[in-house]
């Protein structure tokens, strides 16, 4: 009965030390398939944040000039995906405005206008995006974007964004005039400009 118990209990070691054994080999496979999980997770995670960081970096800003019924009216640059309503939230809007009336969805374009009619306006008097361009062809240098400033004779990227930020610091243009007040446009240059722009 003795060598009978001991034998028994050589088996009874033996078998716990195989089920051990497996266990633990098969806890560390477990732990490994874990850590690779989180490290392939990381991985992805990554990429998204470099892709969606290089989305935001491609984005090209836009300018538009919001009017109305709004606290604070004047030039707002945004990324081109924003929409109408980033536009007016930035200029904030009186108790007397009626959002209603007007797109809040819509994209933003460069070089618009945004109006933000008041309560008991007809909306039909105005829209909710105006060009800076009429029907003319002049350019309204109070309200146009970059990219239709750059189209101006003599006016490239940097003398556009020199115009904006001019206006964005001082105001709006009195008369066509003013726009020798920025940095690089003297009156030769205004000589090729003052029959391609307008101030309202």
């Amino acid at each position: 009965m003795e060598k009978i118990s001991r034998k028994m209990q050589l088996i009874i070691f033996a078998a716990l030390g195989i089920l051990i054994f497996f266990g633990g080999a098969r806890y560390y496979e477990m732990r490994l398939d874990s850590v690779r999980f989180e490290a392939s997770l990381a991985v992805e995670e990554e990429e998204t944040r470099v892709e969606q960081q290089a989305e935001d970096e491609a984005l090209k800003l836009v300018s538009v000039h919001v009017v109305g019924a709004v606290e604070k009216s004047g030039v707002f640059t945004l990324a081109e995906n924003k929409r109408v309503n980033d536009a007016v939230e930035l200029a904030g809007v009186l108790p007397t405005a009626d959002l209603s009336q007007i797109n809040l969805a819509l994209p933003l374009e460069d070089g618009k206008q945004i109006y933000v009619p008041a309560k008991g306006e007809k909306a039909a008097a105005r829209s909710t995006f105006a060009s800076a361009k009429q029907g003319d062809g002049n350019i309204n240098i109070n309200t146009a974007g970059a990219s239709e400033l750059d189209r101006l004779p003599g006016i490239g990227p940097a003398l556009a964004q020199r115009i904006i930020d001019y206006r964005e610091k001082n105001g709006a243009f009195g008369s066509i005039n003013d726009i020798t007040k920025v940095s690089g446009i003297g009156p030769a240059m205004f000589e090729k400009l003052k029959d391609k722009i307008r101030v309202n």
